[in-house]
Order: C-alpha cells, then sequence, then structure tokens
C-alpha cells in the first residue's frame, strides 16, 4: 500500500523523524471522514465519498498515472472521455472507503441491500469439508465479496494487504472485524494459506494487484506481470477456485456472484 497519502514524500525523506507525525495526521484526516460516512445513510456517504475523491484525485500526483493505464486500454477515447473515466476511477476510490466504513449497517440491512447468485454446487464449501480458493479482483465493492461466507454459511480465511501507515492499518483492521471472515496479512501469507488449505479451509484472494516476480500473461495487448498464486494454490490441493464478484445496484443494493 502507499506509504503515504497526502503526506509530502519529499519531505518525509528530508525529514525522517517527522513520519509519525504525518501518519497522525493522515490517520486523523481519514478517521473524520470514516466517521462522516458512518453517520451518513449509505447512498447519502456514498455520493458524498464519490464526490470527494473525484476533486482529490483530479489534483492528485497519481493521475498522471491513472490517465497512461487509460490510454494503454482504450486507446480510440477522447480526452473528455478519459478525464471522465479518470475522474469516476477515483471517486469509486472514496466509495469502496465508505461502503467499508457501512460493513456493519450493510450486513445488518442484508435483506434488502444484498441479492447473492451462485450455482448450487456452492453447498459443497458447507457440506463437504473440502479445501476452495475463492479469487476476486478489486472492482467495484470488492470488499463485499467476503460476505458470501456469512450467507452460505461456510468459514472463510481472505488476505489483505496491511496499510504502511500503522495507524491507518489498525483502523481499516477493526472496520473489516465487521466481515464474517478471519483476516490473514498478506506479509508472509503463503505459509498460512498452505496450512489452511491443508485442513480443508476455504481462503479468499484479490489477485490483480501488481506482481514484479509474476507470470506474463497478455493484458489489453500487453504482457504484464501477473499473480497466478490463486490458480497454482487450487491446482497444488485439486480444489476449487471459485470466481466472486461483487456489483452496485441502483438503491444502495448489491449482488455479489
Amino acid at each position: 500500500m502507499a506509504k503515504y497519502y497526502f503526506f509530502s514524500r519529499k519531505l518525509a525523506k528530508r525529514r525522517p523523524e517527522l513520519n509519525r507525525i504525518g501518519w497522525r495526521i493522515e490517520a486523523w484526516a481519514i478517521g473524520a471522514l470514516v466517521g462522516v460516512f458512518r453517520m451518513l445513510p449509505l447512498e447519502r456517504a456514498t455520493r458524498l465519498a464519490h464526490g470527494l475523491f473525484a476533486m482529490a484525485g483530479s489534483r492528485s500526483s497519481k493521475r498522471v498515472r491513472v490517465m497512461r493505464n487509460l490510454l494503454v486500454a482504450f486507446p480510440e477515447a477522447s480526452r473528455d472521455e478519459l478525464n471522465a473515466l479518470a475522474r469516476d476511477i477515483f471517486g469509486n476510490v472514496g466509495v469502496a472507503l465508505a461502503e467499508i466504513a457501512q460493513l456493519q449497517n450493510i450486513w445488518k440491512d442484508r435483506a434488502r441491500r444484498l441479492e447473492f447468485v451462485a450455482s448450487p454446487e456452492i453447498a459443497l464449501l458447507r457440506e463437504s469439508g473440502r479445501p476452495a480458493v475463492l479469487v476476486t479482483a478489486h472492482i467495484g465493492p470488492w470488499t463485499l465479496t467476503n460476505f458470501v461466507a456469512g450467507h452460505f454459511g461456510f468459514p472463510l480465511s481472505i488476505v489483505y494487504a496491511p496499510e504502511s501507515n500503522p495507524y491507518v492499518h489498525d483502523m481499516m483492521l477493526r472496520l473489516r472485524g465487521e466481515l464474517p471472515v478471519k483476516l490473514l496479512a498478506r506479509d508472509n501469507s503463503m505459509r498460512v494459506l498452505i496450512k489452511a488449505l491443508s485442513g480443508g479451509a476455504t481462503v479468499g484472494l484479490g489477485s490483480d494487484v501488481r506482481l514484479d516476480g509474476g507470470e506474463m500473461v497478455p493484458l489489453f495487448g500487453h504482457d504484464m506481470p501477473s499473480n497466478t498464486v490463486p490458480a497454482r494454490l487450487a491446482l497444488r490441493f485439486d480444489c476449487e477456485l471459485i470466481p466472486t464478484r461483487a456489483q452496485r445496484l441502483p438503491g444502495g443494493r448489491y449482488r455479489i456472484t
């Protein structure tokens, strides 16, 4: 994860003794946002989050990288279309944060908020005791895919990326604690994953992050280093590899497939 969200990297390098102060300021700001998102109704929280992050993202140094990637993915798009996509990308980062802040409310109101779509074979995860690997991408409300464990009634251990800011890390860990899963830190997680699968557990992975040591896989006409760990784990343990996806629907509802 990013070492700093908006604290000056140059200043941090020149004055490393200020790191803790910078982290505390960032954690205070993010905590204040999360507090606001938790107080608001879900629909208002996500609208506010989208607007704030879209506006901030248009002034962010990361915008250059986002635009470069969009040019690769959509070479025929106009500049206006790319700008709108970039704005929406940053906005959806905010929406994802608001959804994490609202996890408890979403699950409490799951009869109205959540729709689950799965093949009947999903019952095997609850009945057979065989291991399985669930895989998703950081697209849309990806955090909500973890609710499959609570809905279908099977134990699930998921790998998450620790935040570099220790104060934000603790905050996000508390928020993710609302999920009906066991949380495994990504660092040194392979041994833990192997142990879990050996014991017949189901594990969940978000595997679309950049992996410098990954296998080269074609993506938008370019060979890119890609994470094939979920597939390799499924092959090693001869278990199900289950793609999982969450979509946002109108009216603050979600479909998890």
